[in-house]
């Protein structure tokens, strides 16, 4: 009886480890989706409430484009304000909101990059945008430090450049960002 025990137990044994390491891998191949970071969550609530995960995909898409656009809205207003308080130019204005077009741009193709790819890249657009800055005579800032294109938690520097936002106010979070998915 004891033969047949660990005849049983180790492959038992075995299939319950090959089945956890698949598992596992799973878990942890859904949770670094770099394309799709909140891939697992999106599949948890599709199967908690028994929707169509398309739906749910759905619903996270519509959300990233209305703040998207909520905060490119304020961005632009920022710099229109600032346009009305003389700290730009209407033509400094438009400059600015083109080249941050044209990085943003160029952001979003770095996308499905691989992080190290990524990083370089981002390491030569916020040399670009600092070039482009000092070619126009217009301070980085207005480009980077208000969330520029680019970082998760904004802008290409992090959100600040320097430490500083373009209107002085430290607790500033309200610029656009082109990050697909950082």
């Amino acid at each position: 009886m004891q033969i047949l025990s660990k005849k049983i137990i180790i492959p038992m044994a075995a299939i319950a480890v090959i089945s956890a390491g698949a598992y596992g891998v799973t878990q942890v191949s859904a949770a670094s989706d770099a394309a799709n970071p909140q891939a697992s969550l999106i599949q948890k609530l599709a199967d908690t409430f028994h929707v169509d995960k398309s739906k749910v995909q759905a619903v996270f898409d519509q959300n990233k484009t209305d703040r998207q656009a909520a905060r490119e809205t304020t961005y632009e207003a920022k710099l229109t304000q600032a346009v009305t308080d003389g700290k730009l130019t209407s033509a400094q204005k438009d400059l600015i909101l083109a080249e941050y077009n044209k990085l943003s741009a160029e952001i979003k193709a770095t996308a499905t990059d691989t992080n190290t790819d990524r990083r370089a890249a981002m390491d030569k657009i916020r040399q670009e945008a600092t070039d482009w800055a000092n070619a126009n005579s217009i301070d980085a800032k207005w480009l980077m430090g208000m969330a520029g294109p680019g970082g998760r938690h904004g802008g290409m520097m992090g959100g600040r450049m320097m430490g500083h936002t373009p209107d002085g106010d430290a607790d500033d979070a309200t610029a656009p960002s082109a990050s697909p998915a950082l």
